[in-house]
C-alpha cells in the first residue's frame, strides 16, 4: 500500500491523473511481487527433498508458490496444514495443494505439538521481518516455532524483502494490535473476555533460515540487509 501511495501525483494532479498513476503503482507492485515469489521459490528447492514432510500454517501466496514449484519438479513431499484460526485460512490451502495433487493432511491449530515428530520442516510466511530477525506472523506462528525448536526441527521463513520492517518489538504486547473477531460457533457470555489479537512476534532464535528475494539469509543477517534497503 505504501509503496502505491507514494506518489507526488495525489497532492498535484488532477484525480483522474492521480488515479492513473496510482493504477501503474499498483501493476508495477504486482509484477514486484510475483517476481520476488518466483525468486523465492527457486532458492528453497534445494531444501525440499523426496520423501519430506512440511508443515505449514495459515496461507501465504509466497509459501504456496514454494510448494507449488517443489511438485512443478516433480518433487515427492506432503504437506500438514494447520487449520489456521480465526480465518481457517490453512483450509484454502489445502485445497489448493489437493488440486496439485500434493498429499495433505489438515490439522487442527492444537495439534502441532502431536503432530510435530511426523515432520521434516516448518514452512511460514511472514507478515513483517523486523530488525531483529524475528518475523510477524498470523497467531500460532510463535507456538509452532517453539514447539519445533524443542523437537529440532527447521523453521524456515518465506518472505519478499519489501516486507523487511525498520521494527524492533521487545515482546508480543510491543506491537500495534491486528484484530479479528471469532466465531466460536456457541454464545459466549457477555462477561467473558475474549483474545481476538490476529498477530504474533516470533523472535530470532526460533528460526532457521529467511528465503528471499535478496538470497537465502540467517535472522542475523537481517540487520544488515535492512540498512543497506534504507541507505
Amino acid at each position: 500500500m505504501r509503496y502505491v501511495t507514494r506518489t507526488r501525483a495525489l497532492e498535484y494532479e488532477d484525480f483522474n491523473s492521480a488515479k492513473s498513476r496510482l493504477m501503474e503503482r499498483a501493476e508495477k507492485f504486482g509484477e514486484i511481487s510475483c517476481k520476488a515469489r518466483r525468486i523465492i521459490a527457486m532458492v528453497s528447492q534445494d531444501f525440499i527433498f523426496d520423501g519430506c514432510t512440511i508443515l505449514v500454517h495459515g496461507f501465504s501466496r509466497v509459501v504456496f508458490e514454494v510448494l507449488k514449484t517443489a511438485a512443478d519438479n516433480k518433487k515427492l513431499f506432503r504437506v500438514f496444514c494447520t487449520e489456521g484460526r480465526p480465518d481457517r485460512t490453512g483450509l484454502r490451502l489445502a485445497n489448493e495443494l489437493a488440486k496439485l495433487d500434493v498429499p495433505v493432511k489438515l490439522l487442527i491449530d492444537s495439534a502441532v505439538a502431536y503432530s510435530m515428530d511426523e515432520v521434516d520442516m516448518i514452512f511460514v510466511g511472514a507478515d513483517g521481518v523486523v530488525e531483529s530477525g524475528g518475523i510477524i506472523n498470523m497467531m500460532g506462528t510463535y507456538q509452532i516455532a517453539l514447539v519445533a525448536h524443542s523437537m529440532s526441527k527447521p523453521v524456515y521463513v518465506a518472505a519478499e524483502s519489501y516486507k523487511f520492517a525498520r521494527l524492533y518489538p521487545l515482546d508480543q504486547k510491543d506491537m500495534a494490535p491486528a484484530l479479528k473477531p471469532i466465531d466460536f460457533g456457541v454464545p459466549i457470555p457477555s462477561r467473558v473476555e475474549v483474545e481476538t489479537s490476529a498477530r504474533d512476534y516470533t523472535p530470532p532464535q526460533y528460526l532457521t533460515l529467511l528465503f528471499t528475494d535478496l538470497g537465502v539469509l540467517t535472522p542475523s543477517v537481517v540487520s544488515d540487509e535492512l540498512i543497506q534497503l534504507y541507505l
